[in-house]
């Protein structure tokens, strides 16, 4: 082969190596990603009876580029079986344990100079709580499933979010919400919750939800951390009032001491439920509670939570004192294992103690 030849040769594979490259790496496929939360426990009441409750939450993102990406989230949920019950220490039978995962949500997310938008199904829940009872609830909106489209910007020190779509309340329920997060020096921030929920088939006096919050967080390398919210609801159906709720939870530590409190409390306008904790799937109006606590190393930990509780203010009956002495297990990041007792001291004088032990599991990845 004369050198030319050769030449022209070599030339040409390497334009159809360059072009095999190109279009691999334009069909390549996207980076593939899990996340996961798993809860899980087991425990009775000493009287017989015997609860097993589950949750496992698993989200598949696709990364396209660093600007394009999918998510794909799936549920399997104790909540969602025929008796329903929830993380943790609630009342599902052992016999449901074996739970069906179920769609639960897929959105795409664009990145770009003005700003991020994500189209699909939007998940959003303001002032949760740090108390492990309520763990995965939250007190200024419940957690809430809308299929639109949000979009955010923002820099270091306030970003702007603002969300709308479809609610998962009915067929006629526009969903509209705003969230404003600003960073007040290195270790304060401040998020303000804002939006409505509209059936376009009512009038819109009668047909609005409005909710309003605001989140203080204060974090850093003191021994004090601070949390506090407050949160307004108005619901538009007449026989739910309108709440004000305040939370505080602030947690001190001093070396392998440590405090953690909560305290909470819901009012509503007017007396037209018995419970106005209903609407976030609480279980108390008010509650207090302390957990002093001592870490041996790395591995174990114990704590001993006091607790008060106020299923509904106007019923001083139902109000009762929690002891719940926990062990802490910490075999490795991300995974732990909570072993506890509970003792339940009712007010109303007739009333025997109630008593539960158990365990719990509780892996993030």
């Amino acid at each position: 082969m004369h050198g030319s030849e050769r030449s022209t040769t070599i030339a040409k594979a390497a334009v159809c190596l360059l072009v095999s490259a190109g279009t691999i790496a334009l069909c390549a496929a996207p980076k593939v990603t899990f996340n996961g939360y798993l809860d899980a426990d087991v425990w009775g009441d000493c009287t017989g009876n015997y609860y097993t409750n589950n949750e496992l939450d698993l989200g598949l993102a696709l990364e396209f580029s660093e600007k394009v990406s999918a998510h794909v989230y799936a549920t399997a949920w104790s909540a969602n079986g025929e008796n329903p019950g929830a993380i943790p220490a609630r009342y599902a039978p052992p016999s449901e344990r074996w739970l069906s995962f179920l769609f639960d949500g897929f959105d795409i997310t664009f990145k770009t100079s003005m700003g991020t938008f994500t189209a699909g199904d939007l998940v959003f829940q303001h002032g949760k709580f740090n108390y492990y009872f309520y763990k995965r609830l939250s007190m200024i909106t419940p957690e809430s499933f809308t299929r639109g489209v949000k979009y955010s910007i923002g820099n270091n020190v306030v970003t702007q979010e603002v969300l709308a779509g479809v609610a998962d309340r009915n067929s006629s329920t526009s969903d509209i919400q705003g969230v404003t997060n600003l960073t007040l020096g290195e270790n304060h921030t401040l998020g303000l919750y804002y939006g409505m929920k509209n059936d376009v088939t009512a009038d819109f006096s009668d047909g609005t939800d409005f909710y309003a919050g605001v989140e203080y967080r204060s974090a850093g390398p003191g021994v004090l951390d601070i949390k506090a919210d407050f949160g307004y609801m108005n619901p538009a159906a007449k026989e739910l009032p309108q709440t004000y709720s305040i939370l505080l939870e602030p947690v001190l530590t001093l070396g392998n001491f440590s405090a953690a409190f909560t305290g909470f409390v819901m009012i509503d306008d007017n007396k037209l439920i018995n419970s106005a904790a209903e609407q976030f799937k609480l279980d108390d109006e008010m509650f207090f509670y302390l957990e002093p606590g001592y870490s041996f190393n790395d591995n174990f930990a114990v704590g001993l939570p006091l607790e008060y509780h106020a299923v509904d203010l106007d019923n001083e009956d139902d109000n009762a004192f929690w002891l719940v002495p926990t062990l802490y297990v910490y075999p490795f990041e991300n995974v732990q294992w909570w072993i506890w007792g509970q003792i339940v001291k009712y007010r109303q004088e007739d009333a025997a103690n109630a008593y539960g032990i158990g365990s719990e599991i509780i892996v993030t990845f």
